[in-house]
């Protein structure tokens, strides 16, 4: 119910990427399911003591992804959109 403007200023975003987005995530007339955002956060480092961080630098291109539940999921560049796709929906499913 909120304003695009307001949601763009609270996350510091601009309005115009925001209404984008939306734009973006309508489902076409013949999508089985709509798509969700979900909350992302960007990590610049890995703390050293973290198991992920020995793991993070010897392999480039590798998306983890940490989900609510503590599990996590990781991905290199050759991963199908698909196959993800159903990864995540089956974690969802079971969480």
């Amino acid at each position: 119910g909120a304003s695009v403007s307001l949601v763009a200023r609270r996350h510091d975003i601009n309005a115009n990427l925001l209404f984008t987005w939306r734009r973006q995530m309508r489902p076409p007339a013949s999508a089985a399911s709509p798509l969700e955002l979900i909350p992302v956060e960007v990590i610049s480092s890995v703390p050293a003591a973290s198991p992920a961080a020995a793991v993070g630098a010897e392999q480039r291109g590798v998306i983890e992804i940490v989900l609510v539940g503590g599990v996590r999921v990781r991905v290199d560049a050759e991963v199908s959109e698909a196959a993800l796709r159903r990864v995540l929906s089956a974690l969802k499913a079971v969480a």
